[in-house]
């Protein structure tokens, strides 16, 4: 990364620094001589991708230049980071975009910086030694990122003149500790945070058991009675977990203790409350996307501050990857931005023998997921429910001075306790230029959390409560939490025992954590503060207790099915593994131990006195069964797996979703030839077609029958599966509006408001499983398909598919779609795009910089997921993605006995935040091309691998 104007400055400093520069990196050109900030000389060299190497005497000297070079890196994007979780971002675009205002009400609920300064409080006053490394790595990083930043106003550096308007360097606020720690708190509150789904699924759960479950008489919604059960589904469409149930041991050998009947319930067991629909639309607005709708651009999607994606992570053992090695495998999907979410580094330290390579979050020192040469670490999304919303019943206190809420406390006495009020000041500003504020008050209950406030959109600000009843929060968040202390002692571990052991301060959100060692074991946890439940909270059952309490849904604020405080799942019934039988642990967001395969997700039982459960909110199960039945073809293979074969199934693109539903449209297609009898209405309806829908949909079906099941972008060169991959997920968008939409319009519910994930257990029960559903008697066939409030006989799901097919086969050939009728040109890239968003305000920072996105294979549920999603046709140009692949094996060298641990790893953009560097966005180049970059480890592979180096004194 030779700068010639930039070098000319460093040179002089060079020349004022007494010292010699010679360091372990001398095989390569000398490009900076630093004098700041640390005791013993510390040299960084880059490698061909900009990954800064530092090689330091001791953890506070690392620390420190790891600071520096990381705000050299990434300074606008660590300030967005912390500003996002803190709720400060005001302070930069508030004046430029009111509707950042909007986010920062939103995060200061979380009051995610008082938290992570509480932590920081009790860390700096402990004598512990863990912590006290804790404290010297946060405040050296925090000391070598201001070091940066006052050469940069001093003119050493500058900054990309491509930001525009977008950063002031003169108005930069002191990095503190405390802002590491807010960015950690962040990114588990990404990875866990599921109030707003839980609010979501009971508002629809209510109106589906209102409308149709208690209607009566003969009308079209007494006809759809229980279809509530239907459109709540838990049911995964792929059947893989894990492990084969809940665990009973650290290290579980697949013995399970005797379960008793299900925790609850009685006949007098309490009710699920009923929510008043104003609640449910506050509750809706306060979470409403905020960002990206203002004059200034957008800043990201809001969705990243609730959750990613999902993620892809596995371990494959000895016996499957030929002997004396081990590999792993992770492939985090979320929000993509530019710069990308991830900060590639590595840390050699000679003082305690540290050697971290992996990556970290922009803002965050150490490593979060790497290795330190004999252990090998990943998190990801654990899914866990580690949420409870509450519907409180409020009244002015009886001793006056505020409102209170009605509660039981856990004695059984009734109590009226009284809401607490904090105030937040919200500054508004042009990048760090404050120009005014408003103060913002939160109520929050003693025992619960914080009431979730209505938000006036149109003025950016919050709307006092007036109401009787609102939602309250609980959250595993919303403690002081000590997570920092797992990162340090997982870099200090040297088996998957000892990173179990490490995790144990894991206790904010959850995650999903796999490992292998140089001692040939892999491993997987799920480790996390898993709140056990009052036993009435786990009484629903979708069939015979319909209206009790679940975790998923809204609880009354009463008491009734609070958290037993204290007292969370006991390590031995966390979900986790180490060593299975099956020699590898796939986990790819679906059901960890199976609790839902029957849709009964509260029936696990109780076993030692604790209620099993984790949570409902998995995925459909596709990307687990694809990884898992192509780790199992490895097994008894002579040559073994290699990490090319765990890179070629991260990059895999199998449309699992079309091969399970295809046969359903191929099976209603077929009608065109093989006219039946039933159900009755397909052959008027395919009589009365058009000679030129009738063409459509033989066509539709000469291409379905020949799909493989791939879905490639096939822009380049014409590919046989990339016109059914168009045709099938066309189809998918048609099907849902024509059979769903009808029955949420009649119950004022968006569609679409349904994840993905939702709407294919949905759709693939109605044409792979009718008979589980609500079906009509005249059509043997679920009622769903039926159009809701049309007189005449019932419409089967047969008839559906055909209309659905006419619809997308018409769209396809249209100028919107296409533009022609000849499938040959029906490429899937042209639709399928991958458009990535700048987290700073300026739109000319997007990726690509053209009008159109990158032509990306795949669909939302294949391993290499893309979120294109069905809620519109067309081209779909989506900003979801994987955010990092990383792959690594440890293997045991036959001639020497010496255990070594190799890393590859693929970024959708570059170290680099700026445009004159080489490194801004290389990476992206090999990610959009699926090929991995070589992470050189050794001092060797470093200068081999390197372009340049500085040197710190």
């Amino acid at each position: 990364m030779r700068w010639s104007g930039v070098f000319a400055v460093l040179g002089g400093i060079a020349a004022c620094v007494d010292t010699s520069t010679s360091g372990p990196f001398d095989g390569l050109p000398l490009d900076g001589v630093f004098a700041v900030g640390v005791g013993k000389p510390v040299h960084v060299a880059r490698d061909r991708y900009g990954v800064a190497h530092i090689d330091a005497a001791t953890m506070a000297d690392a620390a420190f230049v790891q600071g520096y070079v990381m705000a050299h890196d990434r300074l606008p994007q660590m300030d967005v980071l912390r500003r996002f979780g803190a709720g400060t971002l005001a302070e930069l675009y508030g004046t430029l975009d009111p509707a950042v205002i909007d986010s920062d009400l939103e995060m200061r609920m979380h009051r995610m910086k008082p938290l992570a300064q509480d932590t920081w409080t009790v860390l700096q006053a402990s004598s512990d030694p863990v912590d006290q490394r804790v404290v010297q790595q946060l405040a050296q990083f925090a000391d070598g990122v201001n070091a940066y930043v006052r050469d940069l106003q001093q003119g050493t550096w500058s900054v990309d003149p491509s930001f525009g308007d977008s950063v002031d360097p003169a108005h930069f606020v002191a990095w503190s500790p405390v802002d590491s720690l807010v960015i950690e708190r962040f990114y588990a509150f990404a990875l866990s945070y599921s109030a707003p789904f839980e609010i979501t699924a009971t508002e629809l759960y209510q109106k589906l058991r209102t409308t149709y479950d208690l209607a009566a008489g003969t009308t079209p919604a007494a006809a759809r009675h229980g279809i509530s059960r239907d459109l709540m589904k838990f049911t995964p469409v792929s059947k893989y977990s894990t492990i084969p149930g809940f665990p009973n041991a650290p290290s579980d050998a697949g013995v399970r203790t005797g379960a008793s009947h299900g925790p609850c319930c009685a006949a007098s067991a309490p009710s699920r409350p009923m929510v008043p629909q104003q609640v449910f639309d506050n509750a809706r607005a306060f979470f409403a996307s905020a960002q990206g709708n203002g004059p200034h651009g957008a800043l990201g999607s809001h969705a990243f501050s609730h959750a990613f994606a999902g993620s892809n992570s596995w371990v494959v053992g000895a016996r499957i990857a030929g002997g004396l090695r081990v590999m792993l495998a992770t492939d985090q999907h979320g929000p993509l931005s530019n710069p990308m979410m991830f900060y590639p580094t590595h840390l050699m330290v000679a003082d305690g023998g540290m050697d971290l390579l992996g990556v970290t979050l922009p803002g965050v020192p150490g490593v979060v997921s790497g290795s330190n040469g004999k252990l090998a670490w990943t998190a990801a999304v654990g899914e866990h429910d580690v949420n409870d919303v509450y519907l409180e019943q409020i009244a002015p206190c009886e001793s006056g001075g505020g409102d209170c809420v009605a509660w039981v406390d856990p004695q059984g006495g009734a109590q009226s306790v009284p809401i607490q009020i904090f105030t937040e000041d919200i500054q508004i500003g042009t990048l760090g230029t404050i120009t005014g504020h408003q103060l913002a008050s939160y109520e929050f209950v003693p025992h619960h959390g914080p009431i979730v406030p209505a938000i006036d959109r149109t003025k950016h600000q919050l709307v006092p409560r007036t109401g009787a009843v609102a939602l309250s929060i609980a959250y595993t968040g919303y403690r002081t939490t000590f997570e920092v202390r797992a990162r340090e002692q997982l870099g200090h571990a040297i088996s998957v025992a000892d990173g179990f052991r490490a995790l144990q301060d894991v206790t904010y959100g959850s995650q999903d954590w796999m490992m292998i060692d140089t001692g040939q074991h892999i491993g997987w946890t799920t480790q996390a503060y898993l709140p056990v439940r009052k036993p009435a909270a786990y009484g629903w059952d979708p069939l015979v207790r319909q209206d009790d309490l679940a975790p998923f849904f809204v609880m009354p604020g009463n008491g009734d099915g609070d958290w037993l405080e204290g007292h969370p799942l006991p390590p031995p019934f966390i979900p986790q593994a180490i060593d299975p039988p099956a020699d590898y642990l796939v986990s790819a967001n679906a059901d960890p131990v199976g609790a839902t395969f029957d849709g009964l997700p509260l029936n696990q039982g109780v076993v030692d006195g604790e209620p099993l459960y984790a949570g409902v909110g998995y995925a459909a199960g596709l990307r687990a069964e694809r990884i898992t039945t192509l780790l199992a073809s490895f097994d008894g293979s002579a040559a073994g797996m290699t990490l090319d074969d765990m890179a070629n199934i991260q990059g895999d693109t199998h449309s699992s979703v079309g091969e399970r539903i295809t046969p359903a449209i191929l099976a209603a297609l077929a009608r065109l030839d093989e006219p039946q009898v039933l159900p009755a209405d397909v052959q008027p309806y395919l009589d009365a077609l058009s000679p030129a829908d009738r063409a459509r949909l033989a066509t539709a079906r000469a291409r379905l029958i020949t799909w493989t099941f791939a879905a490639p972008a096939a822009v380049d060169a014409p590919d046989d599966d990339s016109a059914p991959t168009a045709i099938f997920h066309t189809w998918m968008h048609f099907f849902i509006e024509r059979a769903l939409e009808d029955e949420f319009d009649a119950i004022d519910f968006d569609v679409w408001r349904l994840d993905d994930d939702q709407l294919v257990r949905i759709v693939h029960a109605m044409l792979a499983d009718p008979r589980s559903l609500v079906t009509s008697p005249a059509t043997q066939q679920p009622i769903l398909c039926d159009t809701y409030g049309t007189a005449g006989p019932d419409d089967s799901c047969t008839k559906v598919i055909l209309q659905a097919m006419v619809d997308a086969m018409t769209y396809l050939e249209s100028p919107q779609g296409y533009a022609t009728a000849d499938p040959a040109a029906w490429r899937w890239g042209k639709l399928h795009q991958l458009v990535i968003p700048p987290l700073l305000p300026d739109p000319g920072l997007t990726l690509p910089a053209e009008s159109s996105g990158f032509p990306r294979a795949g669909d939302n549920f294949a391993i290499s997921r893309s979120d294109r999603g069905w809620q519109s046709v067309g081209v779909s140009r989506s900003a979801g993605g994987s955010v990092e692949r990383i792959l690594a094996e440890a293997t045991l060298d036959v001639v020497t006995g010496k255990p070594t641990i190799a890393m590859k790893w693929a970024f959708p953009g570059g170290v680099i935040f700026d445009s004159r560097s080489p490194h801004d966005r290389d990476l992206l180049d090999t990610y959009l091309t699926n090929h991995y970059a070589s992470a050189p480890y050794s001092i060797d592979q470093i200068v081999l691998a390197g372009e340049a180096r500085w040197v710190f004194h």
